[in-house]
C-alpha cells in the first residue's frame, strides 16, 4: 500500500435516497472541511424526489468536482455504496451518509491515520443528534455518554482491545464499526469489490480491511449522527417497541440471515487468511446455525444456553446475548 500524507487526495463517497429533509444541512459541512475533498462522488438510488435536484444545485457552487450518477432502478444501499465507492478517484473515501453533520476536522483528522502504511481503513466516534439536529439526552444512555460508541458499549478497554490486535476477535462478536464514520484506501477497493448482496457494506469493507490490513480508530466524535424514523440503516431506524415486536418474530431468521453472511466472507477469504481465523469463522457459522435452531421451550432453551455459553461469550455479546435468546418467544 502507498502511503498517504495528510494533504492526500480525498473522495467523499455519498449515496441517497429521498434524502431531501436532511442532505443540503450535509453537504453544506462538507464546504467548511478544513481539509477539502478533490471530488464528491454521489450515486442516487431513483429517488424520485428533489434530492437530485438539490446535488445538482449543490455542484453549481462546490469548489470540487461534484459526479453526479442517478441509477434507472433501485439497488438498495449496500449494491449502491458498492457502484459509488467504484466510481471514486481518490487515494482515500470516506463514506458518507445523506442525513448527518460531518465536522470541520474530519476529513483532516482522519487523513493523519494513513501516514502508517499498514492501515487500510479508520473510523471515529459520533455524536447522536435527534431529527431537528439537538444532541441526545445523555439521561438516556447508562453512561451518560450521548454517541454511538457510548450507545453501543465500545469503551477505552475494548478499543485499546480492537487496535492492539483484537480487531477480528471483537468483530466477531459484533460489530463496532459505523460506515458513516468511515475512511478507507482505495488500494483495497479490489479486495472488497464486489460486495455480496447479504452484507451491508460497512461491515463487510470493515473485515475485509481487518484480513488484509489493519484499522485505526479516532475516539474523538468526527461526525453528528442523526437518528430518525426514516434512516435506511442504523440505531434509530425503529422505535424501542418494534424492535422489541420485530426481535421476538424474526430472531431466528435473522440468526440463519447471518450465517449465510460469515459463509460469504469465509469464501472471500479462506485464501489468505491464518488457520485460526479460518477455524474461528467456521465456528461463528455453526454457532448462529445453531442458534437460528434453538428449542421454542422455555425450559428446554434454558439447557440449551447453558451449554453454549462459551459460544455466547467468544461469538455474540456474552450476557447480553443469552438475555436476549432466554426470553425468545
Amino acid at each position: 500500500m502507498t502511503v498517504c500524507p495528510p494533504n492526500a487526495r480525498i473522495s467523499v463517497v455519498m449515496c441517497t435516497y429521498r434524502g431531501t429533509a436532511f442532505l443540503e444541512a450535509q453537504l453544506e459541512t462538507l464546504l467548511t472541511q478544513t481539509l477539502q475533498p478533490v471530488e464528491l462522488v454521489v450515486s442516487d438510488d431513483n429517488s424520485g424526489d428533489e434530492t437530485v435536484a438539490q446535488v445538482e444545485r449543490f455542484r453549481e457552487r462546490a469548489p470540487f468536482p461534484v459526479h453526479l450518477s442517478v441509477n434507472d432502478e433501485r439497488l438498495g444501499s449496500t449494491a449502491n455504496f458498492d457502484k459509488a465507492l467504484q466510481l471514486a478517484t481518490g487515494d482515500l473515501l470516506a463514506l458518507c451518509d445523506q442525513d448527518d453533520l460531518w465536522f470541520p476536522d474530519k476529513l483532516a483528522t482522519m487523513a493523519h491515520a494513513f501516514e502508517d502504511e499498514t492501515i487500510g481503513g479508520v473510523f471515529s466516534d459520533a455524536l447522536l443528534i435527534n431529527p431537528a439536529g439537538s444532541r441526545v439526552s445523555s439521561s438516556a444512555f447508562v453512561h451518560g455518554k450521548p454517541t454511538l460508541w457510548g450507545k453501543h458499549g465500545f469503551n477505552a478497554k475494548r478499543q485499546n482491545r480492537f487496535v492492539n490486535s483484537g480487531a477480528a476477535a471483537m468483530l466477531l462478536q459484533h460489530d463496532v464499526v459505523t460506515g458513516a464514520t468511515l475512511m478507507v484506501r482505495r488500494s483495497l477497493r479490489s479486495l472488497w469489490h464486489p460486495i455480496p448482496s447479504t452484507w451491508v457494506h460497512d461491515g463487510w469493507i470493515t473485515w475485509i480491511i481487518v484480513v488484509h490490513s489493519r484499522m485505526a480508530l479516532v475516539p474523538q466524535p468526527l461526525i453528528a449522527y442523526r437518528i430518525h424514523a426514516q434512516q435506511q440503516l442504523g440505531v434509530g431506524a425503529i422505535s424501542r417497541a418494534e424492535q422489541i415486536k420485530t426481535l421476538r418474530r424474526t430472531e431466528r431468521i435473522r440468526y440463519a440471515n447471518v450465517a449465510r453472511q460469515f459463509e460469504d466472507l469465509y469464501q472471500r477469504v479462506r485464501h489468505v487468511s491464518s488457520p485460526y481465523l479460518l477455524q474461528a469463522l467456521t465456528s461463528k457459522i455453526a454457532f448462529l446455525q445453531r442458534r437460528a435452531q434453538m428449542p421454542r421451550g422455555f425450559l428446554k432453551r434454558i439447557f440449551w444456553i447453558a451449554a453454549a455459553v462459551p459460544q455466547y461469550l467468544t461469538y455474540a455479546r456474552g450476557w447480553r446475548s443469552i438475555r436476549k435468546d432466554l426470553f425468545l418467544s
